[in-house]
């Protein structure tokens, strides 16, 4: 059952490191000045880090978790937003940085 568990734990961390390229790619549009709002890259944004948030904390990755949840938050919070909240972008670059830093913390961790 403790190999599962790694192996699952290995492959989710996997999944993290591909879908924070997805996270950054699309909150870094925002961050540079984009004009055009686009509501989906929030709920885009939300469903991501809800996945992640959800199995992290499956797995034990509470650290993780907590980061993804920061994000979804955010994400939530911008639903009906008309245009970028720079204050919001800022925070969610934040996040993301956090979240990429404690998955290569995990994966260095279980080599």
């Amino acid at each position: 059952m403790r190999e599962q568990m790694k192996l699952l734990a290995g492959k989710f961390l996997k999944r993290c490191s591909g879908d924070l390229v997805t996270l950054r790619a699309l909150v870094t549009p925002m961050g540079n000045n984009v004009k055009v709002f686009d509501a989906g890259v929030f709920k885009e944004l939300e469903h991501l880090a809800h996945r992640i948030c959800g199995t992290g904390a499956s797995l034990g990755f509470e650290s993780l978790s907590t980061c993804a949840a920061a994000i979804e938050r955010l994400a939530e919070g911008q639903a009906g937003a008309v245009a970028v909240d720079k204050e919001v972008v800022r925070l969610l670059m934040e996040c993301v940085v956090a979240l990429e830093h404690e998955v290569d913390r995990l994966i260095h961790a279980s080599v």
